[in-house]
């Protein structure tokens, strides 16, 4: 009888472990609970936010082209796990037909990513609601005078500086509890609160009781002591693991996170594995430590089914601790800045640490296009990776890199219409 595979999660990591299984072992029955009827790529939604006509090209309604081959898809939403009769049971589902509450598994896969509201769509809803969604918040930032932002890591710079390069003369506030990019440091954090200045986009340090939850109503809320009015306010900050239906369990760690083993396996339920929501040892989430341990969970749930010995997980990019790029926005009229200490070691001979560029390595000519601003867009030759060229090339890869993980992204979906001030 085969063995039944059940992964938790809509997005690139469930997709890329269900190939990876298939592709391992033929005789899996392997299902994947997704709780929206439709794909969305979370990277460039700072933009989308700010400009809802981009949305569509974010966006994937297409079952038959986004899901994968041989594996059966419910539609609907974890609600909690019974580890004991291995049993994931689900509080509703969106399909137009009645899929079973309760899907019984010999294998499960965590892999239901982070909550940050507004960048990801809520569980369960359906594409027009999300779509509603993403134009309402648009159409309120558009209308506001003032714009406060909590949360001062890489998403919250992205947010600031969307609004800022549409609406140069809105108020915008970012809200830190201690500053901007604590894991950088203090020579990173000096110059993007420099340029932060630069761009007008006020920081505010206090904010350790910032909602947790968006307003599109004007309200009142404390920074440092002092009541800060705004017209909308945004969280941008990461509030943990999408792992409540996992509460109740010994799966989890204090922090929501499934605490895994070497193999990224439940040290508390073998069957139990996890992509990106466990408490392996690495320093952030990103696509190439995504991708390593999505390889590294196929390849063991694989040898688990066939008898042999797993194999321990090595982290993806090691020598990046760092995400590679800081964005205060995206486009020509925002500033990005690219750290070439975090890239492989090819791309640092290849770029001369960055300080390659226009006009005088041929070699970055062609990409001047990509740029579109008459530059590198890593930047002019013998000054830093950074300033407009870097934020315009930033503007462009989001959409494409979702169309590498998810062919035919923005295909058939509805227009958004661009929100007039």
């Amino acid at each position: 009888m085969s063995k039944k595979i059940v992964i938790i999660g809509g997005g690139t990591s469930a997709k890329n472990a269900a190939q990876g299984i298939r592709k391992g072992s033929k005789d899996v029955d392997i299902t994947i609970i997704q709780a929206n009827k439709f794909v969305e790529w979370p990277i460039p939604m700072t933009m989308v936010l700010v400009n809802p006509e981009l949305h569509p090209k974010a966006l994937h309604n297409n079952p038959a082209k986004y899901e994968v081959k041989g594996v059966n898809y419910v539609y609907g939403v974890a609600e909690s796990v019974d580890t004991s009769k291995k049993i994931v049971n689900l509080a509703g589902d969106i399909s137009s037909t009645e899929a079973a509450k309760q899907i019984p598994y010999d294998i499960l896969i965590v892999a239901t990513g982070f909550h940050m509201p507004l960048i990801y769509p809520g569980l369960g809803v359906t594409l027009e609601s999300r779509m509603e969604e993403v134009r309402r918040v648009a159409d309120v930032i558009a209308k506001a005078n003032t714009c406060v932002v909590a949360g001062g890591g890489v998403v919250g710079l992205e947010m600031v500086g969307d609004i800022r390069a549409k609406y140069p003369e809105k108020r915008i506030i970012l809200a830190c509890r201690s500053g901007v990019l604590k894991q950088w440091d203090q020579s990173w954090q000096k110059k993007v609160e420099a340029q932060l200045k630069k761009m007008k986009i006020e920081v505010l340090l206090g904010n350790e009781s910032a909602p947790a939850e968006p307003s599109l109503e004007p309200g009142t809320m404390k920074i440092g002591g002092n009541d800060v009015n705004y017209d909308v306010y945004l969280p941008m900050f990461g509030q943990g693991p999408n792992t409540k239906y996992l509460q109740g369990t010994d799966v989890l760690d204090a922090k929501g996170n499934v605490d895994v083993n070497e193999f990224l396996q439940s040290k508390a339920a073998g069957e139990i594995f996890s992509v990106g929501v466990s408490n392996a040892p690495e320093p952030f989430i990103c696509i190439p430590k995504l991708e390593a341990q999505w390889n590294s969970v196929s390849a063991n749930v694989v040898a688990t089914l066939s008898g042999r010995p797993m194999k321990a997980h090595k982290e993806g990019m090691p020598g990046m601790k760092l995400p590679m790029g800081v964005l205060i926005g995206h486009g020509p009229n925002a500033y990005a800045y690219i750290d070439f200490n975090q890239v492989p070691a090819p791309c640092k001979c290849c770029c001369c640490m960055g300080y390659v560029g226009w006009p005088c390595c041929p070699p970055c000519w062609p990409c001047c296009a990509c740029g579109g601003c008459g530059c590198c867009p890593l930047g002019y030759c013998c000054t830093p990776p950074e300033g407009k060229g870097p934020a315009t090339l930033m503007g462009k890869t989001p959409f494409f890199f979702g169309t590498q993980q998810f062919p035919g992204m923005g295909e058939g979906v509805p227009v958004q219409q661009t929100m007039q001030n």
